[in-house]
């Protein structure tokens, strides 16, 4: 029986932690790294977001069949306004913060061909 409750609790904390989070995939119409704001379209308006301090900012390579996912050094600072990039938001304390950027890099050409 506990156990059973457990999981009913443990299952209810997910759901509710993932409807709290967005994903978009859209195009970058603005970074500002000092403000820590990025700024893209979303349902043909542009909205800008507040991106959190500890934001995870990645790159995605795909090489031949394989996708490469390196984190980026630099941050906030190594997003390039117009880059191509999913982005992840959640709600904190009734704001929408960034939490995630994957920058989707152009295909990468395997070495040795």
């Amino acid at each position: 029986m506990l156990r059973k409750m457990f999981i009913a609790v443990t299952l209810s904390a997910l759901v509710i932690s993932v409807s709290l989070a967005e994903t978009y995939g859209e195009k970058l119409t603005e970074v500002d790294s000092t403000k820590k704001t990025v700024t893209f379209m979303v349902d043909g308006k542009a909205r800008t977001f507040s991106v959190d301090d500890k934001v995870d900012v990645q790159t995605q390579v795909r090489v031949g069949k394989r996708l490469r996912v390196t984190p980026v050094k630099e941050g906030l600072k190594g997003v390039k306004t117009g880059s191509d990039a999913t982005v992840t938001t959640e709600k904190k304390d009734g704001k929408e913060l960034v939490t995630k950027i994957v920058i989707l890099a152009p295909e990468a050409k395997p070495k040795g061909k």
